[in-house]
């Protein structure tokens, strides 16, 4: 699996080309966005899509733990995609997702998509944010810690590869904040140059594309 190390917070973390985050002297793990169900939300609304989303996510996530050793599962919030996910998902999806609740301490810090109702019940510890030497995780930028890892936004950059333009996820970071990509499929992205990321961060930060099972970073001043 490829990857690049990166230092935030004085804190060496390495981001893998699938959209992990990974703290190796914690040995945890920080994924962003999974949306479990969306494929089959959306072949309910009559758009004709392989409702396979949820299997292919999960499959990726044990693959990376198979590989590497995971303690603790940080997810960022929206690991559902809406409140009837878990009642739409598959018997294997539910059969390995709940083996890994079995096997990993895993902690959901809750999102706008999230069913508290269904997720307090299934082995999940669940909060608003978590803050591990000083760095806060949670699904939105912390407002009162000065280092921040958050998700919620699907950023994602346009790229030219071959003469081709394609869009592409990546994580973004200055010294203070560090935008995750979203790590489920049809999850879809906001543009780095959109005015609500742009926001987030000064006038100097590091974007790291996501492309080709490969990790890539481009430096990038306003």
């Amino acid at each position: 699996m490829h990857y690049k190390d990166v230092f935030f917070a004085e804190k060496k973390f390495s981001i893998f080309s699938n959209g992990e985050l990974y703290w190796q002297n914690k040995k945890t793990l920080i994924i962003s966005d999974l949306h479990f169900e969306k494929g089959s939300f959306l072949s309910e609304s009559n758009q004709f899509i392989p409702p396979f989303d949820t299997i292919e996510t999960l499959r990726q996530l044990t693959n990376f733990i198979n590989v590497y050793s995971v303690e603790k599962i940080i997810f960022l919030g929206d690991l559902i995609h809406d409140k009837l996910a878990f009642q739409r998902m598959a018997i294997k999806s539910k059969e390995i997702f709940f083996e890994i609740l079995e096997n990993i301490n895993c902690i959901l810090t809750v999102g706008n998509h999230d069913n508290m109702n269904f997720l307090k019940d299934i082995g999940l510890n669940l909060t608003d944010n978590i803050i591990i030497d000083g760095i806060c995780f949670s699904h939105y930028p912390s407002i009162d810690q000065r280092f921040s890892v958050f998700g919620h936004y699907h950023p994602k950059v346009k790229l030219t590869a071959n003469s081709r333009r394609i869009w592409t996820p990546c994580f973004i970071l200055n010294k203070e904040r560090l935008l995750m990509p979203s790590y489920g499929y049809y999850t879809g992205g906001l543009s780095i140059k959109s005015v609500q990321i742009q926001e987030l961060f000064d006038a100097q930060y590091e974007i790291f594309p996501l492309a080709k099972e490969k990790v890539y970073k481009l430096e990038f001043k306003k």
